[in-house]
């Protein structure tokens, strides 16, 4: 595998719907439920209101994964409410190319550019039953800060 990490563009909207919906049909690993198309792929991991940066990685034309991350929203009307200086991550990966270090040179480039925009905290809020998630989050330095019936929080200081 010859993996390159790049910044998604608008051209990689339907490959990272195709595998956010490959993601989401499967079950269990994450929050989504409702299918992506390349408009929304568009608004909500590339061009995000928020958006701090979203990377893919690609073996030659394939997406193998892709990782966003932006600015809480300061106007979250529900619970667990983050503070502004905070950002939140979202980590997708290809099923074909899990374990494969797709989300550790992702986060890699994801860090770097949470460091230049001074997040102080990356949280990454995981399904309870996305074990696969929580072991990866763990193993590149997050650490659970909070828990809820559905979901485990881990947080990272990039600084």
């Amino acid at each position: 595998m010859s993996m390159e990490v790049r910044t998604a563009s608008s051209r990689d909207s339907g490959p990272m719907a195709r595998l956010i919906n490959e993601i989401i049909a499967i079950g269990g690993t994450t929050a989504h439920r409702r299918l992506f198309d390349e408009r929304r792929v568009l608004a909500e991991f590339i061009a995000a209101k928020r958006g701090i940066c979203c990377f893919v990685a690609t073996d030659g034309a394939q997406i193998l994964g892709f990782q966003a991350l932006e600015w809480c929203d300061p106007d979250w009307p529900g619970e667990d409410r983050l503070p502004e200086d905070w950002a939140v991550i979202g980590t997708y990966v290809a099923p074909g190319a899990q374990g494969r270090g797709v989300g550790r040179a992702l986060f890699l480039e994801t860090a770097q550019a949470a460091r230049t925009a001074g997040v102080r905290f990356i949280d990454a809020t995981i399904r309870r039953e996305n074990a696969g998630g929580q072991a990866f989050y763990g193993g590149i330095g997050f650490v659970d800060y909070r828990s809820g019936a559905e979901t485990v929080s881990k947080r990272f200081a990039p600084g």
